[in-house]
Parts: structure tokens; C-alpha cells; sequence
């Protein structure tokens, strides 16, 4: 990592190990280091009838812990009164305005369905609605699970949409390896790769895998960052129970099957050997230059997780 800051790296970060980000709501005041603590935020964005995050993420509490953040409810003011049947909290607004858009792009496509079937040719395929599907729910649970179970860490960059070139570049050259096939190889399609059962197949993988990304950044909680930092923070704990004690890196293990995958639904031979050569090779390093910083962190007690915990990736290069 190159100096006390944020890793430049060629895919998106997505740390799953429990370190501390430099993003900060941009509700409650930042405290002069930069970032925030519970105490700092006003009482009136304070969600104080949600339940606590360790009762969300462990059952068992954990003897020296830092309390858990709060969720941050959108700011109150004297022009309006709140009515109180919803949770005025910012994922509840983040999950009703992606459910409106849904049930708005669904109505119209369905107003217009005599027009797309006229300009739909051969590459209006399931499995292409299922990819653009998974790429937007992505995106949209990495900014949910911030939301809702580390607010201290929220803004519009935890949808992760313009965090590095390289990533949309990946998934651009997905699409137009599809696209090329769709038009000169058309063939490829009517191989069982393209049957209804190799395609429940894949998909169940891919929400298998969004599960385990969404999930792993739940149960870190506030001890979760989208970036490898090299300061220590007062809410950063070792996190070891739930999927952290099946991957030591579960967030990353569950990136790479449902990138992979996504290549393997678009039928794409190039990109899906493409995406397993570049993610391993970022992970590998990735994974090492972040231990290196959890060692100093938490001493003996990461190096024994780490004897005892693999990762869960396929072509994992381990440094140790």
C-alpha cells in the first residue's frame, strides 16, 4: 500500500476484512481527525428505536467492544412532522426509492412491449436481463448494508459505482464480448450453455455469492471498509464469528464467484478466463498487503485466525 492511504488498485475495492474507512455520513459533524463517533452526531438523526448492531451481527456480545454505531435517521426540522409509520432512516429511503424504480421501469417496459419486440433481435436474451439485474443489485446492497449497519461510513460512494476505471472497463468488455457472439456467433447460443437448467444453475450461484458479499459486510458491521487503511480506529475489532469463521475473507470470496459467474452467464469464454486470471491476482495481493496492516493491528491473535482460516478463493496465492 502506498503510504497511509487508499490502495490504487485495478478492480473495485471491496475489502472484506474488518478495517476502518475514510468516508463519513455527510449528516452528523466529523470530529477534527475526520471521522465521526457516536457521540458527535446530533440526537435528532438518531435512530434510537432500531435494534443495536451487535444484536444483528453476533449473539454472543464481545467483552471490550466499542458500542455500536446507531443508524442515522434524515435530518428533522420544523417544517414538517414526521408521521412515524415508516423508519425515517436513510436505508429505508435507499430501499423505497430503488423499490419505486423498480415497479416504474417494470410498468413501462411492459407498456412498451410491442415496440422492444420489434427491436429486439437475438441478443435480447434471460440471461442478459439476469446480468444487468445482478450488476444494478449489487450495487445496491453495497450501499444498503453501509446504510444500514455502518452509517458512520455512508455517502453516495458506498454504491461503489466510481471507485476505480478499471471496473466498469471489466464489465464493458463482458458485454461486448456478448454482443460480438450474439452477432457473428450466434451458434454459441444454442449449446446447452443457453438451457433454462445451466442457466438456474448459474444464477442460484450468483445470489448464492451476493449473499455472502452482503452478509459478510452485516456481520462486520461497523468494523467493515470499502478500503485497506493503515490506522487502527476505536471501533475496528476482529471479526470471527458467522462467515468470518468460514473465509477470513468472505466479502472478497463472495465478489469473485459472482464475478466470475456473471461471465460464465453471459456465455463469455475470453472474459470468465480473463476475470479468474485478474482476480486472483488482485486478491492475492490485496489480501496480502491487508494482513500485513491486521498483523499490526491485532498481533497473535490475527496470525492464529489466519492459520486456522483460509479464504475460500480458488486461486489464492497465500503470502505467508
Amino acid at each position: 500500500m502506498s503510504a497511509p492511504t487508499e490502495m490504487i488498485t485495478p478492480m473495485p475495492s471491496l475489502s472484506s476484512s474488518p478495517t476502518p474507512s475514510p468516508e463519513v455520513s455527510r449528516l452528523p459533524t466529523p470530529v477534527p481527525n475526520g471521522h465521526l463517533s457516536p457521540q458527535s452526531i446530533p440526537s435528532n438523526l438518531v435512530d434510537r428505536s432500531s435494534p443495536s448492531l451487535s444484536d444483528m451481527t453476533s449473539s454472543t456480545p464481545r467483552a471490550g467492544s466499542p458500542e455500536p454505531a446507531p443508524s442515522i435517521s434524515m435530518p428533522r426540522t420544523n417544517q414538517y412532522d414526521a408521521r412515524g409509520s415508516l423508519p425515517n432512516t436513510l436505508l429505508a429511503v435507499a430501499v423505497i426509492a430503488a423499490t419505486l424504480g423498480v415497479v416504474i421501469g417494470s410498468s413501462l417496459s411492459f407498456a412498451g412491449r410491442d415496440i422492444w419486440d420489434k427491436i429486439a433481435g437475438d441478443w435480447a436474451r434471460p440471461q442478459l436481463g439476469i446480468y444487468l439485474a445482478a450488476i444494478a443489485t449489487f450495487h445496491l446492497f453495497e450501499f444498503y448494508t453501509t446504510a444500514g449497519w455502518n452509517p458512520l461510513k455512508v455517502s453516495v460512494d458506498a454504491f461503489l459505482l466510481n471507485n476505480t476505471k478499471q471496473y466498469p472497463i471489466a464489465h464493458a468488455l463482458g458485454l461486448l464480448e456478448y454482443f460480438v457472439a450474439s452477432i457473428f456467433f450466434p451458434s454459441r447460443f444454442d449449446s446447452k450453455r443457453n438451457s433454462s437448467p445451466y442457466l438456474t444453475i448459474i444464477t442460484v450461484v450468483m445470489v448464492g455469492a451476493q449473499i455472502i458479499r452482503s452478509l459478510a459486510m452485516i456481520q462486520a458491521a461497523q468494523s467493515f471498509s470499502h478500503v485497506v487503511k493503515s490506522k487502527k480506529h476505536d471501533d475496528h475489532t476482529l471479526v470471527t464469528h458467522g462467515l468470518y469463521s468460514w473465509s477470513r475473507h468472505p466479502a472478497y470470496t463472495g465478489f469473485f464467484y459472482w464475478a466470475v459467474f456473471s461471465q460464465l452467464l453471459l456465455g463469455n469464454v475470453f472474459c470468465t478466463i480473463g476475470f479468474v486470471v485478474v482476480l486472483s491476482r488482485f486478491f492475492s495481493h490485496r489480501i496480502k498487503d491487508e494482513e500485513r496492516w491486521l498483523i499490526r493491528f491485532f498481533g497473535n491473535d490475527y496470525v492464529q485466525y489466519r492459520n486456522k482460516v483460509g479464504t475460500k478463493l480458488p486461486f489464492y496465492f497465500s503470502s505467508t
